[in-house]
């Protein structure tokens, strides 16, 4: 039984931190898929979609940009883990139209470069552009 709580006592920390990498990259995965969400969307309703980020409430989402009309049941909205927060290279507050997405697929040049992710802990996932600026996908540790 001894041998057991010490094994137990031993793995615990390396399990913690296993879990909390776990969530935030699966939070990071979820935004890239939204990304991905939005250009599909802007193509095949053929109106400019947007990828918004709301960091007060920690929500993040896809509709047609501002002044357009798309499929209204075809827009998205997620809430973030409590734990994580989004943090981007726009300094404005509130919601923030992070990402967007022409009718023909192209990312729009207001398009922020970056988004991190980032737990009570302080470790972070970083949503890059990609090298083509065309997406956006998750950075490598040593990059």
């Amino acid at each position: 039984m001894a041998l057991l709580a010490i094994v137990a006592a031993l793995s615990a920390p390396a399990m913690s931190r296993s879990i909390r990498a776990r969530n935030i990259n699966g939070e990071a995965a979820r935004f890239v898929a939204a990304t991905e969400y939005a250009r599909d969307e802007a193509v095949s309703q053929g109106v400019p979609m947007t990828v918004w980020i709301d960091s007060a409430t920690q929500r993040f989402g896809v509709e047609p940009r501002a002044g357009f009309e798309g499929v209204e049941s075809r827009n998205r909205e997620f809430a973030v883990n409590a734990d994580i927060h989004f943090e981007m290279d726009s300094k404005a507050a509130g919601i923030v139209q992070a990402v967007e997405f022409a009718p023909d697929g192209v990312p729009g040049t207001t398009s922020v470069e970056t988004v991190r992710l980032v737990d009570r802990f302080e470790s972070e996932v970083i949503v890059v552009r990609t090298k083509d600026g065309w997406g956006y996908e998750i950075q490598k540790e040593g990059k």
